[in-house]
């Protein structure tokens, strides 16, 4: 794919300045949003397939640094991100959850976050004050990769400045394990993905009294260097610092510039020995490279940060029975994060649901917190990020059925779609239904949220990296829907097959600005025909 006498610097830059021009972030979002079909012209089965890569990352001749697997069951305040508060935070964080038994072995290991068929292609970097690290899942270990404090460089790769953080987490996307399946598609999973883990660091950090920053804004050649990372293969994605709170005074930004090529001449390769597997995705995923490349920055100049403008949104006239529904004054209690992460789950292969009676405004409640707390770059200082809740109700005890939007401010449900005389709330879930590709059962259904983003914003602020924002900004909300879903005994399925162009008419979205990114379906489901073991803690002493 690339001319053997060009540099790989060389090339990834013209590369990126060519995608630059074609706006191959905009199209990467037509394609693998609006056009299902073209999406997915080229996906491959996931059964013999001879691309299939290991189940996970592996590491050879590496010194390792074993966690312990005694963890608290409740998740409580730390003083120091000391030895057991990096097992547990690792742990909960991205640790493994169960382990499936079935005819096929293809889905066995499940993970305290979704991912697409249980691929996981996001990976987890840890840099310390001793060295940087990855994180080895099954062994519940680090293995180190380069030793040093390597703090200081991150923070400059982001712009920052400020107190030196406890940890910096690093999430990458191995493009491999997801492209294998879904070849260039895979940008969108893995995107998806990075904002998942992002939203589950941080609730777990949160309840550990530490404070997260979301950074998707980063010089990319240096953070991948760092790690030792194939840019086509597996470049970072989101680097998360982690102060204890109160410590410091936030992230400010530098005042001078600071640029990759600079930056990245200040840090020394390294080749650490992976057992190689999979496709090269270089080769056989064109467009993901494209929009990948495109994304990269080279000075810190060129990061920004754009306060997002109102939506304009239809009014609903007085009087016609579809006024906003106040947020009721109902006590839910905080859950016990550590037993709702264990218990959390997608459902079953194909997500059936069973009959079942949901408190309606305790999830209601649930879903309105689902906004606070949470630091990005990608906006100022207190403003929120244009990710907004669409939820559709089929059967919710205390909320009539209907299509609602979440106001992010007070946690009223405004009303939104064409609406019906003959039943507001079975005509929208038959709608979404009509609009999805078959293959969830939408009997039974509890409810259903969609997540919108502003794409227009995204890519007029950040240009072809606002691709990777908005998912990883939708994932990270994706994920606090479906703990708060978890916390009612709800399973949230994620899926994707869906026609947005129906879910906007659905959702009365009329500017295609305006965009579906994510659909998850929550309900009560059996147990299917799986056989799945929890794979519990060791209890703290």
């Amino acid at each position: 794919m690339t001319d053997p006498t060009v540099s790989d610097e060389e090339t990834m830059t013209e590369g990126a300045a060519a995608a630059q021009e074609a706006g191959v972030g905009r199209e990467f979002l037509r394609v693998s949003l609006e056009d299902l079909a073209e999406a997915m012209e080229t996906r491959q089965s996931e059964y013999a397939n001879p691309d299939e890569p290991l189940k996970f990352k592996i590491y050879r001749g590496l010194p390792r640094r074993p966690l312990t697997t005694r963890v608290p069951g409740v998740l409580g305040a730390v003083e120091a991100l000391d030895d057991p508060a990096l097992s547990t935070l690792l742990r909960y964080g991205y640790g493994i959850s169960r382990q499936e038994f079935d005819t096929n072995g293809t889905w066995p290991y499940h993970r305290m976050v979704a991912s697409a068929r249980c691929l996981f292609a996001v990976q987890l970097y840890v840099c310390l004050a001793d060295g940087v690290y990855h994180y080895d899942a099954p062994h519940h270990a680090l293995v180190l990769l380069r030793e040093g404090d390597h703090r200081p460089l991150l923070a400059r790769a982001t712009g920052t400045a400020g107190a030196p953080p406890e940890a910096v987490f690093v999430l990458s996307g191995l493009f491999a394990k997801a492209a294998y399946i879904y070849r260039d598609y895979a940008y969108r999973l893995c995107t998806q993905e990075a904002g998942l883990l992002t939203g589950n660091l941080d609730l777990v950090a949160r309840a550990m009294g530490l404070r997260a920053r979301v950074h998707h804004q980063f010089l990319d050649e240096p953070v991948n260097k760092l790690l030792g990372l194939d840019p086509d293969e597996e470049p970072a994605l989101v680097v998360l610092p982690l102060h204890l709170a109160g410590a410091g005074a936030g992230d400010p930004r530098r005042t001078e510039t600071e640029t990759a090529a600079a930056l990245s001449a200040t840090v020394d390769p390294i080749e650490p020995q992976v057992v190689r597997s999979g496709l090269a995705v270089a080769r056989a995923c064109p467009r993901l490279t494209a929009v990948n490349r495109a994304s990269f920055r080279t000075d810190t100049a060129g990061f920004a940060a754009a306060e997002p403008a109102p939506p304009v949104r239809p009014a609903v006239a007085v009087g016609s029975g579809r006024e906003p529904l106040a947020l009721p004054a109902t006590e839910v209690p905080d859950p016990d994060l550590a037993q709702v992460l264990r218990s959390r789950d997608s459902g079953p292969g194909i997500f059936r649901p069973v009959a079942s009676r949901v408190d309606g405004l305790a999830l209601w409640a649930r879903l309105a917190r689902t906004r606070t707390g949470v630091g990005s770059d990608a906006v100022p200082a207190g403003a929120p990020v244009p990710v907004e809740v669409y939820l559709t109700v089929a059967d919710l005890i205390g909320v009539p059925a209907g299509c609602y939007r979440l106001d992010p401010a007070t946690g009223a449900l405004h009303p939104v779609g064409p609406g019906s005389p003959t039943g507001p709330g079975t005509d929208a879930l038959t709608a979404i239904e009509r609009v999805t590709i078959p293959g969830p059962v939408f009997q039974h259904m509890n409810a259903v949220v969609h997540l919108v983003v502003d794409r227009d914003w995204a890519f007029d602020t950040f240009g072809d990296r606002g691709y990777r924002v908005l998912n990883q900004e939708a994932g990270l909300l994706a994920h606090r829907v479906c703990v708060a879903a978890a916390a009612q005994g709800l399973s949230g399925r994620i899926v994707n097959a869906y026609h947005a162009e129906g879910v906007r008419a659905v959702l009365g979205l009329t500017e295609e600005r305006y965009a579906p990114v994510f659909q998850i379906l929550l309900a009560r489901t059996g147990p299917g025909g799986r056989v799945i073991v929890p794979v519990e803690p060791e209890a703290a002493e």
